[in-house]
Parts: C-alpha cells; structure tokens; sequence
C-alpha cells in the first residue's frame, strides 16, 4: 500500500484530503501520510487531519511514498513538484470516484480530477493537471501538463490548452481553439479565438487585457 502526501496544507491541500479520503472509501489502496507546507501551524485549530511532516525542502521521499501537489498557482505547484521530482519522489493522481473519465482517454501523473468533473472520449490529459468540480472536457480535447481548469470551465471538442494553461471558474472554451503556454483565461470567459502564449484574456468574447 503506498502513502499519499499532499504539497501544501493550506485550503487547497484540505480540500484534496478530502478527495483522497473519498477514493479510499471507494476502494483505493493507498493511507494519507500527511502534508508539506513551509508554515507548520498551518492545521492548528483544525481537527481529523493528518500531520505536517515536514517542509517540501526538508523532506526526503522514502520507499512506498506517493506525492500529489495540492497548489492552485501553476508556478508554484512546478516550483514545488519539481523539488520533490529532483529527490527522486514519485507523484500519483486523485481523482474523485464521481468524475467521469470516458474510453480511450489519457490521464497522466500528479492529475488531480475533482467530483463530477468529466472528460469525455479520445481526450489526452498531461501530467500534474487540475480539473475542479464539474468542469468539462470535450472529445479530442488536449490539455497540457500542468494546466489549471477551475470550477465549471467548458472546454470543446478539439480544443487545445498548452502546457501551463490557467482557466478559470466558469469560462467556456469553443471547440477547436488554443489558448497558448502558460495564458490566463479570467473567470466568466467566453473563448472564441485563440490565445496566444503569456496573455491574460478575460470577457465575452475574451480579450487581451495584458
């Protein structure tokens, strides 16, 4: 049986122990170890969590753990993925038993997949990708690694995010359209055209706004 540790001990990581703990009820083989997060009161207060152990560049992975990065700023989860990567640690993803994962569909490593969110046939899933509650990915989709998909984010059919993407909570992506490496969709958006790489769109339609 492997040991999950959660990056991060703050709203997020509570929020993904949950979904882990609901993937264990359902069956999974796999104990919730406890968090890193650099600030060590960051639980204080609250009750039926597992401990700090430790920060992300003071730990040192040992046989049997698994790691799933629990930051919703895609610098940051890099930053810190990638400390635990360079010492060797391996990552795992969670995803809830109400998301609905359709046939032929890739799902890489360190995802983590929220209740009722839905991908549907044909759609490839980086790695280290966040796709909240009820968001949707339509067939033929390609998110890239990393990217972040908030809550009921609609992304359509042959639809390209590149690796780093941020969408935020309510937009709705049209079929066919890219948003480039590491863009920001602001939240209520509208995509109709492609997004080039390191802008910031927001509206509807969605607009460059830096």
């Amino acid at each position: 049986m492997k040991n999950l540790i959660i990056i991060g001990a703050r709203g997020y990581g509570r929020e993904v122990f949950h979904l882990a703990q609901d993937e264990i009820r359902a069956g999974r083989q796999l104990t919730i170890k406890g968090f890193l997060d650099d600030k060590p009161d960051a639980l204080d207060g609250m009750t039926r969590y597992p401990p700090i152990l430790s920060s992300v560049e003071d730990y040192l992975p040992v046989s049997g753990d698994v790691f799933v990065c629990a930051l919703g700023e895609v610098k940051s989860k890099v930053k810190y993925a990638q400390i635990i990567l360079e010492k060797g640690g391996r990552f795992t993803s969670i995803i809830h038993p109400t998301a609905v994962i359709r046939p032929n569909t890739t799902i890489g490593t360190g995802c983590i997949i929220h209740t009722q969110a839905a991908v549907s046939s044909e759609v490839t899933v980086g790695d280290f990708v966040t796709l909240q509650t009820h968001a949707v990915v339509g067939h033929d989709a390609i998110i890239g690694s990393w990217c972040h998909l908030g809550s009921f984010v609609f992304v359509g059919g042959k639809a390209v995010l590149e690796e780093g993407a941020t969408v935020y909570t309510h937009t709705t992506v049209l079929p066919k359209i890219s948003v480039g490496k590491q863009a920001f969709v602001g939240a209520g958006s509208v995509v109709v055209k492609d997004v080039k790489p390191y802008t910031t769109v927001f509206g509807n339609p969605a607009r460059i706004i830096s």
